[in-house]
C-alpha cells in the first residue's frame, strides 16, 4: 500500500511539473496586431485630469505674457533657472511688456543648456503639434506668438481640453474659472491656517471673513466657515502643499499646546513671526482639525508629494513616508499621493499596497521624467489593486502644455500595457480595462464625478 502512494505521489508531482512548464505567461500568446489596437484604444479614451493650474483664457488676454513664453509657465522657467538664469528674471519676462524677441534673447543662452529636459521636451511638442513651430529661435518666436495670441481671440481653451485632449472633468488647483463649471471640479488649499505662524496670518483670516478671531476656537471656526464654501463650490478634493514650507511629519496635539501657541501669537506684535518648529503644535492641531473636516463630508485629501517646484527645496519634507500615521487614524479618509511621489516610485507602491486608502496619482509625473512614469507605471499594475490608481493630470497653467503631457502619457500608457501582454502578463482585454479604469473610472468615483 505505502508503494502505491509513493507511485501516486510521483505521477502527480511529475504532472505538476509538466503542467508548469510554459507557465512562465499568465495569459494566452496575444493575437497579432495588439500594439495598434491598444495604442488606438488608449487614444480614443475619454479621460478625467486629476490636477492643473489653468490660467483664466479671459484673464490671460490682459497679460504681458500672452506669446510664446506662457508655455515656460512654470516648469520651463524652472529649468531655466536651474541652468544658470538668475530668478529675478521671472517678473521681466512675465510682467513687462517686451517684444518675443527682447524675451528671447533673456532665455537664449539658458535654453541652450535645458532644451534636453522632459519640461522643455513637453513645451515644444507643444509648439510643434499646435503651432506648427519646430523649434524655438529668433526667427520663430514672433510667428509663434502671433499664432498664440490669435487662437486665444476663438475657444481654443475649451477645444483643446475637451477636443483635441477628450477630457471630460479638470480638477482644478486655484480660484474658479467663469462659465467652466460644467466641467470643472477644485481642489482648496487650507494653507493659511496650516502653516500660520503670525498675528499677521490670524488678523488677515479675521478680516477676510468678516469674523473677530481672538480665541482658538474662533480660529477652528474660521476654517470651518472656509471649508464648508469651499464645499458649495464644488470642492472635489482637499489639496495639501505645505512641504514646499515644512516636513509632512503631523503629530497628534493637545488641545492645550495649540492654545498655548495661539494666545502667544494673537498677543504679540502684529509683525512678530515664529519658526515652522515653535507653530508645529498649532499647526499640527489644525492639520487635524481640517481631517475631521475632510472626513465628516466625505472629501478626499490629496497631499503634494516627492519634487517640488522651483529651487532650493528640501526634497525630504515631501516624503510620503512621513504620514503613514495619518493613513492608520484616518482609515475612512481616502487619501490620494501626487506626483507618483518622484523620487519615492518604491515607497508609493509600499503604501498604496499597505493602506487600503490610499491611492496613486500620476499627475505631473509624465513631464518631469517619461522614464520614471513607464518603469513605476509597471510596477504600480504589479503591486498595486487597479482601483487606485490615476494616470493623468497635467498639473500646468496653460493648455498647451496639457496636451503634450497628455500626448507623452497616452504613450507611455500603451508601451507598458503593450509590455504586459507581450510578456503574458495581461490579457488584451486586460490592459483595455486597466486603461479606462486609470484614465477615469477611479477618478470618477473617488471625486463623485457625472
Amino acid at each position: 500500500m505505502d508503494k502505491v502512494k509513493f507511485r501516486l505521489t510521483c505521477v502527480i508531482l511529475v504532472i505538476f511539473a509538466s503542467s508548469g512548464k510554459g507557465q512562465d505567461n499568465i495569459v494566452l500568446s496575444p493575437l497579432q496586431g495588439y500594439e495598434q489596437r491598444i495604442s488606438k484604444y488608449v487614444d480614443s479614451l475619454r479621460i478625467i485630469d486629476t490636477h492643473e493650474h489653468l490660467f483664466d483664457p479671459r484673464y490671460l488676454k490682459q497679460t504681458n505674457f500672452l506669446d510664446f513664453i506662457l508655455l515656460f509657465q512654470q516648469s520651463g522657467y524652472d529649468d531655466l533657472i536651474s541652468a544658470g538664469m538668475p530668478d529675478t528674471l521671472f517678473n521681466t519676462l512675465f510682467n513687462k511688456p517686451l517684444t518675443p524677441v527682447q524675451k528671447w534673447k533673456i532665455i537664449e543662452p539658458y535654453w541652450k543648456n535645458s532644451f534636453n529636459t522632459s519640461f522643455n521636451r513637453t513645451i515644444l511638442l507643444a509648439f510643434k503639434n499646435l503651432y506648427g513651430i519646430t523649434d524655438l529661435n529668433a526667427s520663430t518666436v514672433g510667428p509663434l506668438s502671433e499664432r498664440i495670441k490669435k487662437a486665444y481671440n476663438t475657444d481654443w481653451f475649451d477645444r483643446i481640453l475637451r477636443d483635441s485632449c477628450r477630457i471630460d472633468f479638470v480638477i482644478q488647483d486655484g480660484s474658479n474659472i467663469v462659465g467652466k463649471d460644467d466641467y470643472f471640479r477644485y481642489s482648496k488649499r487650507f494653507e493659511s491656517w496650516l502653516t500660520v505662524k503670525s498675528k499677521f496670518r490670524i488678523d488677515s483670516l479675521a478680516v477676510m471673513q468678516i469674523e473677530p478671531i481672538y480665541t482658538l476656537e474662533d480660529f477652528v471656526k474660521s476654517m470651518r466657515i472656509a471649508f464648508e464654501d469651499a464645499v458649495k463650490k464644488r470642492m472635489a478634493v482637499v489639496k495639501i502643499n505645505i512641504a514646499y514650507k515644512r516636513s509632512l511629519s503631523f503629530e497628534k496635539t493637545e488641545t492645550e499646546a495649540a492654545r498655548k501657541i495661539f494666545r502667544s501669537l494673537v498677543n504679540s506684535d502684529e509683525g512678530h513671526v515664529i519658526s515652522n518648529k515653535e507653530a508645529s503644535p498649532l499647526q499640527d492641531y489644525m492639520f487635524y482639525q481640517l481631517l475631521d473636516l475632510a472626513g465628516k463630508y466625505r472629501i478626499p485629501v490629496a497631499f503634494h508629494t516627492g519634487f517640488q517646484a522651483g529651487k532650493g527645496n528640501i526634497i525630504g519634507n515631501s516624503d510620503p513616508t512621513l504620514l503613514t500615521n495619518v493613513f492608520s487614524a484616518y482609515p475612512d479618509i481616502n487619501f490620494v499621493l501626487y506626483h507618483g511621489g518622484y523620487p519615492y516610485g518604491g515607497e508609493l507602491s509600499t503604501l498604496a499596497k499597505n493602506y487600503p486608502n490610499v491611492h496613486i496619482d500620476m499627475n505631473w509625473v509624465y513631464s518631469i521624467s517619461p522614464t520614471y512614469s513607464e518603469r513605476y507605471l509597471s510596477e504600480w499594475i504589479e503591486t498595486v489593486p487597479v482601483s487606485k490608481l490615476m494616470a493623468f493630470g497635467g498639473d500646468f497653467r496653460c493648455v498647451e502644455n496639457i496636451y503634450s503631457e497628455l500626448k507623452i502619457a497616452r504613450r507611455i500608457i500603451s508601451d507598458v500595457l503593450c509590455n504586459k501582454i507581450r510578456e503574458g502578463y495581461l490579457s488584451e482585454a486586460e490592459a483595455r480595462t486597466i486603461a479606462k479604469i486609470i484614465l477615469y473610472d477611479n477618478a470618477a468615483r473617488l471625486y463623485k464625478l457625472k
